[in-house]
């Protein structure tokens, strides 16, 4: 899709990774579970984490910016997580991934299509 991934938190406008990662702080019940770092490639789904965690298939993870801590929760897909692509800094896409552990599914948001990826994507709209 593009040559490099710059991810943005829609709430405050940090960037989210750095040359190897995306990365957001994982809550549970308010409580910090660990900082999660994720492959920037859409369709990509190895992560690392500190402190080193396992989490269990299907379990929903809640996402939060490292920086302003807001949950990433898509207010409209509310099984999302919901950041902002910038491939370069005059386009800006909506990228969503779901929340639960294990579930490959990734939607780039364009002005005119979404480009699915992962082992099951389903149709949003």
């Amino acid at each position: 899709m593009f040559n490099t991934y710059k991810y943005y938190c829609p709430k405050c406008g940090v960037k989210l990774n750095d040359s190897r990662h995306v990365n957001f702080k994982v809550m549970k019940d308010g409580a910090f579970v660990t900082i999660i770092m994720l492959n920037p490639t859409p369709g990509e789904y190895n992560y690392e984490s500190e402190p080193p965690i396992e989490f269990a298939k299907g379990e929903r993870l809640d996402f939060h910016c490292p920086s302003c801590s807001e949950n990433l929760q898509s207010e409209k897909f509310t099984d999302f997580v919901s950041i902002v692509l910038k491939p370069v800094d005059e386009i800006e896409f909506e990228v969503l991934f779901d929340r639960a552990a294990g579930q490959h599914t990734t939607y780039v948001m364009t002005e005119d299509m979404i480009e699915k990826h992962g082992d099951h994507p389903k149709d949003l709209m």
